[in-house]
C-alpha cells in the first residue's frame, strides 16, 4: 500500500512539475516575445502582444484541467464515502455538500444572468444570449465560490475543522 501511496505522489508531482513548466514557457512568450499585433480601436492604434491567444487558450485548459479534477475527485470521494457507511458509523466527507453548493450557485448565477447585449473594448456589439449568459454565470460563480473558499480558509486555519477524538 505504501509503494502505491508513493508512486501516486510521484505521478502527482511530475503532473504538477509539467503544468509549471508550461505555464513558465507560455507566460515567458508572452511577456517576453513582444508586441505585434496591432488593432485599431476607439480611433487608437493598440498594439497586443504576440502570444495573447497562446495565454488564453492555457488558461482556458487550466481552468478545464481544474474543474475536471474537482469532479473527478469529488465523484469518487463521494462514491467511496457512500460504499464505506456501515450502520453505525457516520459518513465523514463533504463532497455531497461541496456538489450540492456548487449547484445551487450555478442555479441561482444561471437566473442572476443578463442577456443584455454588451460592447467589447474593440466596438463590436455582443449580442448572443448564450456568450452573455454563460459569461455571467462563470462569474457570478467565481466570485461565489471564492469568497466560501476565503471563509473556509479562515475557519480551517482557526482549527474549526479539527477531527474531533
Amino acid at each position: 500500500m505504501e509503494n502505491q501511496n508513493n508512486k501516486q505522489i510521484k505521478a502527482n508531482s511530475w503532473a504538477l512539475g509539467v503544468l509549471f513548466v508550461l505555464s513558465a514557457v507560455v507566460l515567458i512568450l508572452f511577456f517576453g516575445v513582444g508586441y505585434g499585433n496591432t488593432t485599431f480601436s476607439n480611433g487608437k492604434n493598440l498594439t497586443d502582444p504576440e502570444f495573447t491567444g497562446l495565454l488564453l487558450i492555457w488558461l482556458y485548459t487550466l481552468v478545464g484541467l481544474g474543474v475536471a479534477a474537482v469532479l473527478g475527485f469529488g465523484i469518487v470521494a463521494a462514491i467511496r464515502n457512500f460504499k464505506t457507511k456501515t450502520s453505525g458509523q457516520q459518513r465523514t466527507g463533504f463532497a455531497g455538500w461541496v456538489f450540492l453548493f456548487t449547484f445551487v450557485v450555478l442555479v441561482v448565477s444561471y437566473f442572476l444572468s443578463s442577456t443584455t447585449p454588451v460592447r467589447k473594448g474593440d466596438g463590436v456589439l455582443v449580442k448572443t444570449a448564450w456568450e452573455l449568459q454563460i459569461s455571467d454565470v462563470c462569474l457570478y460563480s467565481i466570485y461565489a465560490l471564492v469568497v466560501v473558499s476565503v471563509i473556509c480558509s479562515v475557519l480551517s486555519m482557526l482549527g474549526i475543522f479539527k477531527a474531533r477524538k
